[in-house]
């Protein structure tokens, strides 16, 4: 019986130290935590302040010119905001594209630069909000996020 016992407490006190000998090693890392703001509102608000003409009851400078083309269907919008011609635009409506381009091409660098996003982040982000304002069912020509023309 001692035999058994001390062969016991052998046993037992190898596996002890059997297990002492295995480690057991946890690492973990520490990463920064980036916090991503939501640069929607940022750049909703300057959109606001720099196309503000297109937003007064009376609108200012070629808006209602390039309304009326668009209603025309002789323009349509692309997916980064500018106006694009479609059939039937005349030569006269395509100089008024390419100066409202101009225009836009300014007012989205300076956005851009002033809250600190990418250009084609106003760009989409423009084009998202004058999509949601034109009207269900007036035949407008856009352009969605994918890059087909579809009309509303």
């Amino acid at each position: 019986m001692k035999t058994r016992t001390a062969s016991r407490v052998a046993a037992i006190a190898a596996a002890v130290c059997a297990a002492g000998c295995f480690s057991v090693k946890t690492e973990s890392e520490i990463k920064p935590i980036h916090i991503t703001m939501d640069v929607n509102l940022k750049v909703d608000k300057a959109l606001e302040k720099a196309f503000a003409d297109e937003t007064k009851p009376q609108p200012q400078g070629s808006y209602k010119e390039v309304k009326a083309m668009m209603d025309r269907k002789a323009a349509g919008l692309t997916s980064l905001g500018f106006l694009e011609a479609r059939d039937g635009a005349t030569d006269d409506d395509k100089m008024l594209i390419a100066e409202e381009n101009i225009k836009r091409r300014k007012r989205f660098e300076d956005i851009a630069k002033e809250s600190g996003v990418s250009m084609e982040a106003v760009q989409r982000r423009h084009a998202a909000k004058i999509r949601e304002r034109i009207p269900a069912g007036s035949g407008v020509w856009y352009q969605n996020d994918a890059g087909e023309w579809l009309k509303k």
